[in-house]
């Protein structure tokens, strides 16, 4: 009995205090969204500093690639709301014909552009990437000659460090 009144006092003081206790929550809320702002807006800084190069690394590989028409863009929005990654919006366009407007890459890429692109990111990453094995699917589709050799020699690069299946 003395622990269920206990229990009850918790309960009264707790309902007696509501404003107070609403006040501190409130209070702790806004430290942590002032916390979260900071660190969103440090990985923003950081993520546009590394779009840029990452778009001038994508597009020479791409170059190498026989796309040099190509303009790979990495876009970083800043958005009013957190998302699980931070307050931005990262998208990859694309142009693959010169004088063409950038589109969302999804949207616009063949597959077979898609594989290059996608070997151009690869290529750039490996020195970073840890994934011990990389799979290429149809990784040639499309291409003959030149594009071919380049393919091929990209995936020599990556298998140095990678084991590499091409299917």
């Amino acid at each position: 009995i003395n622990s269920y009144r206990d229990e009850i006092e918790q309960e009264i003081d707790k309902i007696n205090n509501l404003g107070e206790v609403n006040e501190k929550i409130k209070k702790e809320i806004s430290l942590i969204e002032k916390d979260m702002k900071i660190l969103a807006t440090k990985m923003s800084n950081i993520r546009l500093k590394y779009a840029k190069d990452l778009s001038e690394k994508v597009n020479n590989e791409l170059a190498d690639l026989e796309m040099k028409n190509s303009n790979f863009i990495v876009s970083v929005v800043q958005e009013d709301e957190f998302n699980c990654n931070g307050i931005d919006c990262v998208q990859f366009y694309i142009s693959t014909n010169k004088g063409e407007e950038a589109k969302e890459l999804e949207k616009i890429a063949s597959g077979g552009e898609m594989s290059r692109i996608m070997l151009a990111i690869k290529t750039i990453l490996s020195n970073t990437d840890e994934t011990p094995i990389m799979i290429f699917d149809e990784i040639d589709t499309g291409i003959s000659g030149k594009a071919a050799k380049a393919v091929a020699g990209k995936l020599k690069l990556i298998s140095e460090k990678h084991q590499v299946i091409c299917i």
